[in-house]
């Protein structure tokens, strides 16, 4: 196991796994559900559902919209350690 959670240190597959973990985490803090972010999204549970599996990665778009939905840092949900703080 790795001792860092700084997705640029980390393989392609597991940085894209981390940040599905923290998108799905943020969700979950909200009290969202998968059907309420995907509409914010304008895409289908189902599309959404693979972004938080880590199988489709979320554009640029998506991060940014996700950011402002959850009120948290871009560079957090891009797996950046240091950014873990909420943004006001």
């Amino acid at each position: 196991a790795r001792s860092t959670t700084d997705a640029l240190k980390l393989p392609h597959q597991e940085a894209r796994i981390l940040i599905a973990s923290r998108i799905k985490e943020a969700r979950l803090n909200a009290g969202l559900t998968q059907h309420d972010v995907a509409k914010e999204l304008h895409i289908s549970q189902s599309s959404y559902c693979r972004i938080e599996k880590g199988t489709a990665p979320p554009d640029c778009v998506q991060i940014r919209t996700l950011s402002g939905l959850y009120g948290i840092s871009v560079l957090w949900l891009m797996g950046y350690p240091s950014f873990i703080a909420k943004i006001n």
